[in-house]
């Protein structure tokens, strides 16, 4: 009879149950490195890291005319079309943050020279500003050469002639720019003007409406509408001074004469005194002296007397380290009552043919 044998139940060791536990968690790990670079790349592909940070275009408006009619047609200024910012630089895969911009405020635009034509009509506006008209005259004619169809070199040309006193002169390039037709702008229309003004002179020269008295002569004379003088300049007296804080320094005595039974009303008296002065012995322009005036018999009434005299002091600085040379070279002086030019006078007297008189006293003044 056969005896049946016991059999061991075998049971897995404490070894082979940590080994088995190290086996799954090594198997957790390398799934979930899988799953995360996968998950990784596909936002990568959907959303690209770039490489540099973006680059802006610096944009500005060229320069050109303006169709507002009310805008100073000597005006070149350029606008320029605001810049987005980039803020502080950033690496690659960062998130750009917003810049603030303050609600209400803008960019100032900047009058930065954008061709060789902007840069010659800019400094031509310049040396005028300055009372240096010739060598603004060569700025805007190398601007008209470099662009003879461009209108704004032309007006600035005959702006500047006519701030010279020449009035001919500066209606012949209004006459150019009017030539143009309406391609020229705001500019044709102000050449129309300008040529209707010149025309109205014409006419009331030829019908006998009197000229001003020839620059240089002292003495009674017509005015610029059609009835005789008031107003009269004695003979100007010169006293100098001396100065050891200043270069040159003197005092101009004017005297104003009532003509006939006038009756001088103050009021509606004005006198223009202008001095020029030499740059480094070639160029004359008005001076950038200290200048004051002041009656010598306050107030100035004529009542006591048909003369009153009128003392303006010039007084130059010595010249600063460095800067150019300049000096005294004469004055003009003009004498107008109710708008009307009575007389004027200038020494040298090459003066007053560089700068004639207007016939009526100009509304605004760019003496």
């Amino acid at each position: 009879m056969p005896i049946a044998a016991p059999i061991t139940r075998q049971t897995a060791g404490q070894t082979f149950t940590i080994a088995l536990a190290v086996l799954g968690i090594g198997v957790l790990l390398q799934l979930g490195a899988v799953g995360w670079a996968f998950v990784a790349r596909f936002h990568a592909e959907r959303e690209p890291v770039p490489t540099e940070p973006p680059m802006f275009a610096r944009l500005t408006a060229p320069v050109g005319m303006r169709p507002d009619f009310t805008a100073d047609p000597f005006s070149t200024t350029i606008e320029e079309a605001p810049t987005p910012g980039l803020g502080e630089m950033r690496s690659p895969g960062a998130l750009a943050r917003p810049v603030p911009v303050p609600a209400g405020t803008t960019k100032p635009a900047e009058d930065v020279p954008q061709t060789r034509f902007d840069e010659l009509v800019q400094q031509g506006k310049y040396f005028r500003d300055r009372g240096d008209t010739a060598n603004a005259l060569t700025r805007f004619r190398e601007a008209g050469a470099l662009d003879p169809r461009n209108p704004i070199a032309i007006a600035e040309l005959a702006a500047t002639l006519e701030a010279m006193r020449l009035p001919d002169k500066a209606a012949e390039q209004w006459k150019r720019i009017y030539e143009m037709g309406r391609a020229a702008g705001i500019y044709f229309s102000l050449a129309e003007s300008k040529l209707r003004e010149v025309q109205a002179q014409a006419r009331l020269e030829a019908l006998g409406g009197g000229t001003p008295v020839p620059p240089g002569s002292t003495g009674p004379g017509t005015t610029g509408g059609s009835g005789p003088a008031s107003v009269a300049v004695g003979k100007l007296r010169v006293e100098e001074r001396n100065d050891a804080a200043s270069q040159k320094r003197f005092k101009l005595v004017i005297p104003i004469k009532a003509l006939g039974q006038a009756k001088i009303e103050a009021p509606h008296l004005a006198i223009h005194v202008l001095f020029y002065d030499r740059l480094d012995g070639t160029n004359v322009v008005q001076t950038s002296a200290n200048v004051n005036s002041k009656w010598v018999t306050a107030p100035a009434d004529w009542a006591d007397s048909d003369t009153e005299e009128l003392a303006v002091e010039y007084q130059l600085p010595l010249p600063e380290k460095g800067s150019g040379k300049r000096e005294f070279y004469g004055y003009l002086v003009r004498i107008y009552y109710k708008g009307q030019l009575q007389t004027a006078t200038a020494e040298p007297a090459r003066l007053a043919d560089d700068y004639p008189a207007p016939a009526t006293l100009p509304r605004k003044s760019d003496l």
